[in-house]
C-alpha cells in the first residue's frame, strides 16, 4: 500500500539518461522483479504501471514512479490492432549526448537522414565531413 504523492513529474532514464515526463510519484514500495507491475488506486484500477525508484539506501524503500495508463492503453490498442507499436519517424540517426554535449550544441544533432525517409524528404541535412576532413554540423533538431 502507499498513496500517489505527485503528478506530472520528471525522472531519468537508468539506461539513456534521457528524461522521462509525466510519471505518477508514489510511495509504494516497488521491490525488484515488480517493476512494470501495475500501480493500482484504492477501488482495484490500474493507473500506471511501476517503472522506477529512487532509494537512498539501495532498498525498496524510497520514491517509486511510474507510468499513467493512458499512453500505455494506446500502445496496447496499436500492439493489438497491428501487431507491433506503431510511431512516427523523423528518418534519422542522430549524436549520442555526450558528443552535443562536448560541441555545445542545445538540441539534436543529425548525423544522417535515412534517404527517402520523411526527414529526408524536408531536406534535412546530415553531418559530413568537408574535402579536408573537417566536421561539417548537420542540423539541429531543438
Amino acid at each position: 500500500a502507499g498513496i500517489v504523492s505527485g503528478l506530472g513529474r520528471e525522472i531519468t532514464g537508468g539506461n539513456t539518461g534521457r528524461p522521462i515526463y509525466d510519471v505518477i510519484q508514489t510511495d509504494a514500495a516497488i521491490n525488484p522483479g515488480n517493476s512494470g507491475g501495475p500501480l493500482l488506486d484504492s477501488e482495484g484500477n490500474v493507473i500506471g504501471i511501476n517503472t522506477a525508484i529512487y532509494s537512498s539506501t539501495g532498498t525498496s524503500s524510497g520514491v517509486g514512479f511510474a507510468i499513467p495508463i493512458d499512453p500505455i492503453n494506446l500502445f496496447v490498442d496499436q500492439i493489438l490492432k497491428y501487431g507491433r507499436i506503431t510511431q512516427p519517424v523523423l528518418g534519422i540517426t542522430f549524436a549520442p549526448d555526450q558528443l552535443v554535449d562536448e560541441l555545445g550544441i542545445e538540441g539534436i544533432l543529425v548525423l544522417n537522414a535515412i534517404d527517402g525517409g520523411p526527414a529526408w524528404k524536408a531536406g534535412m541535412q546530415a553531418t559530413t565531413r568537408d574535402s579536408f576532413g573537417r566536421l561539417v554540423l548537420g542540423d539541429i533538431v531543438v
